[in-house]
């Protein structure tokens, strides 16, 4: 299916909150975040950032001191039922479903809730349930279920109403490898079909495979917004290029640590990992002091989680 939609825009999200003391602390300082139909944007940053209370406001689930949030044009303030209605999300954890009821009965009833009945809702059930492989598992109680197993049903519940925006609160969480996999692509499908998603994570490989777009969050506010290829070349003038060589003989020569700009050098056996200022210059000049010898060599920016590291250590 096809999804059209406005998005999610958030402009100028400002959450206070009042201490024991009596002072306020802000938790969210002018946070704009857009999402566009067929976009998925992932939110990282280190605990106390801000990303939860920043979920909790688009959701409609705690009120902005200032701002506004709109989902497919409508204010989750002011027009929260339509504005619900076209948001899906899921939250994860314990909270949002039923341990009581089997994963079948949850469905049915959020399905009810957001105006579903009869043929149509127990083939909704059937269908996401299936989707997200706990269709052999309709009728157990969620009290039993693995973390895991309840991420993938708080997504079937996000997808009940067929929203056109949804927001992901790290659904891969608890997953295993394989069940991750799984599910990142079916967070991709959900994205062609015209979906905006906004997703937040600590999975630096998930983000980076999944994202049009990153926003890293630090101390309440939006640090830097770009895509991932973009952050780790930007990166790459403070934090430098790895250089993977690798020679022809069983050993790699002495000598690879004169590499001009070398910040850190890595032997194991015939393969070197050189950290350097100027990726390019590095390999032109490994190819002209050890010539015939270099087999391979390869050169790349830092690492998103890097990119994020380095983030959450500036000052």
């Amino acid at each position: 299916m096809t999804v059209s939609s406005g998005g999610l825009e958030a402009r100028g999200l400002v959450r206070e909150f009042t201490t024991k003391d009596g002072s306020v602390r802000r938790a969210v300082d002018d946070v704009t975040l857009v999402v566009r139909p067929g976009e998925l944007v992932s939110v990282l940053g280190p605990n106390g950032a801000g990303k939860t209370t920043t979920v909790k406001m688009l959701t409609g689930l705690l009120l902005p001191t200032a701002g506004q949030v709109l989902i497919d044009g409508h204010d989750v303030v002011r027009d929260r039922r339509r504005a619900a209605l076209a948001c899906g999300f899921s939250l994860g954890g314990d909270t949002g479903l039923y341990p009581r009821l089997t994963a079948a009965q949850n469905l049915e009833f959020f399905g009810l809730m957001y105006g579903l009945r009869g043929s149509r809702l127990a083939r909704r059930t059937r269908e996401l349930l299936d989707e997200v492989d706990l269709g052999d598992r309709s009728g157990d109680l969620v009290g039993s279920f693995s973390r895991g197993m309840k991420q993938r049903l708080h997504l079937a519940r996000a997808l009940l109403h067929e929203p056109s925006v949804l927001i992901l609160d790290e659904p891969s969480a608890g997953l295993d490898p394989q069940s991750a996999a799984t599910m990142r692509a079916l967070v991709a499908r959900l994205t062609g079909e015209g979906r905006s998603i906004l997703l937040t994570t600590h999975d630096m490989r998930e983000a980076e495979e999944l994202s049009r777009r990153i926003v890293l969050m630090k101390d309440g506010r939006v640090h830097v917004e770009s895509t991932a290829g973009e952050l780790r070349l930007n990166a790459a003038n403070r934090l430098g290029h790895v250089v993977n060589a690798v020679f022809s003989a069983a050993e790699a020569p002495e000598g690879v640590q004169d590499c001009p700009g070398v910040l850190r050098v890595e032997r194991d056996g015939s393969a070197v990992t050189l950290r350097v200022t100027d990726g390019a210059a590095a390999v032109q000049w490994l190819l002209a002091a050890f010539p015939g010898q270099t087999t391979s060599v390869a050169v790349t920016p830092p690492t998103l989680e890097e990119v994020f590291l380095d983030m959450v250590a500036a000052s």
